[in-house]
């Protein structure tokens, strides 16, 4: 050891220096304890930090993954923070720097209240939004819209010829008819209505017929043309007489249409009992013309009949004239070299329950031909009046 007066190296428990005479025990026993004392509160110190330290770094884990505590009151956290802070206080053994150093840290990391964030309730039905736009494929996503269908194309006709059957008789025999083109606009010749009474109007469209099929170019491409061969196929064969004209219900086809219509209708001045039906269109013949007639709606309807002396067109005519049906008329007339006038006009009679009369009065263009023989079909003439008919509804 060393003298502290002197520094002079002195022996281990000496009294005395050996060089200075003074006394080593006065100067070397007292800083000892002091010394000793201070490196235990340095170490106390220490410890109480480490403790302090986890204790606050267990706590923080703790809040961090366990829920939150209930709310407490501000009196409360004051109390706590009081008294541990007088508990960190009163431990220290000296109020030293360090000891106040380890004294504050330790009630903010244990026990200063953390802000507890205000927790609105769920709702227990969503919030009503007001959308800002209205999207417009929105309706599309929800309701998907009506979608109009388009309407159905009419399938288009081949150019034929076609036969097919239009109706039927009282006594159930067939009324045929045959197509040639597929045109738009229609045109309807008519043979027979008085078959027995008029047999050359059934040739003549049977004739018409076999024409078309040997050549179908006649027929305009604007045009479909339908003939039907015999209107009235009950009709007993007697030519120029009056059962000739009727049908097996002894009904006159041609006094069964609603102008000017009786029951008991007029045949060349005469009155005919019953031979105008019990009503218009009461016979299955009628029924059947009426309503392909206007299922196709055409732009000329043609009679073919009997007799007037050298050919008559007789446009028709429901109480005013008819100026489509006299174009008509004259057209034919012209070609076939028949007279053209209006048969009631003519004859001075008034004619109950005719067709193409009816026909003009529903806005169809109708004429009836007057073949100037009963039996004879008169082709070469008929036939340019009927190439003339198609090229007049052709332009």
């Amino acid at each position: 050891m060393f003298c502290p007066n002197c520094g002079h190296p002195v022996a281990d428990g000496a009294a005395f220096c050996g060089q200075c005479g003074r006394q080593i025990e006065q100067v070397v026993a007292r800083p000892a304890p002091a010394r000793r004392r201070g490196l235990f509160a340095l170490a106390l110190s220490l410890l109480l930090v480490i403790l302090l330290g986890g204790a606050a770094w267990y706590v923080l884990l703790r809040s961090e993954n366990e829920p939150a505590p209930p709310p407490r009151s501000a009196a409360a956290v004051s109390g706590d923070v009081g008294s541990m802070a007088v508990t960190a206080h009163t431990s220290s053994p000296t109020p030293t720097k360090t000891a106040a150093t380890v004294v504050t840290p330790t009630p903010t990391a244990s026990h200063t209240p953390r802000p507890i964030p205000t927790i609105t309730p769920e709702p227990t039905q969503p919030p009503t939004l007001t959308p800002t736009s209205t999207p417009t494929a929105s309706p599309t996503r929800t309701h998907p819209p009506t979608i109009t269908p388009l309407p159905t194309p009419t399938p288009t006709l081949d150019p034929g010829p076609e036969n097919l059957v239009i109706g039927h008789s009282v006594n159930g025999k067939p009324i045929e008819a045959a197509r040639f083109g597929n045109g738009p606009q229609t045109i309807i010749f008519i043979g027979g209505l008085h078959a027995g009474f008029a047999p050359g109007t059934v040739a003549l469209a049977q004739q018409t017929t076999a024409h078309f099929e040997q050549n179908p170019a006649a027929i305009p491409p604007n045009l479909t043309v339908y003939v039907i061969l015999s209107a009235n196929p009950d009709s007993p064969n007697a030519p120029g007489q009056l059962n000739g004209r009727l049908n097996a219900n002894r009904v006159d086809l041609n006094r069964n249409w609603d102008c000017n219509w009786l029951s008991d209708a007029r045949w060349r001045g005469n009155v005919v009992p019953g031979s105008g039906g019990s009503a218009p269109f009461s016979e299955p013949e009628t029924q059947s013309l009426r309503d392909f007639i206007l299922e196709k709606n055409p732009v000329a309807v043609i009679f073919w009949e009997a007799r007037a002396e050298n050919g008559l067109v007789s446009p028709g005519n429901c109480g005013a004239r008819h100026r489509p049906s006299e174009s008509l008329a004259t057209a034919y007339g012209a070609a076939a070299g028949y007279r053209v006038a209006d048969f009631e006009e003519i004859t001075g009679q008034v004619l109950n329950g005719d067709s193409a009369n009816w026909l003009v009065q529903q806005g169809i263009p109708a004429v009836a031909i007057l073949l100037p023989q009963y039996t004879n079909m008169d082709w070469a003439h008929n036939l340019a009046g009927i190439l003339a008919v198609l090229q007049h509804d052709a332009e």
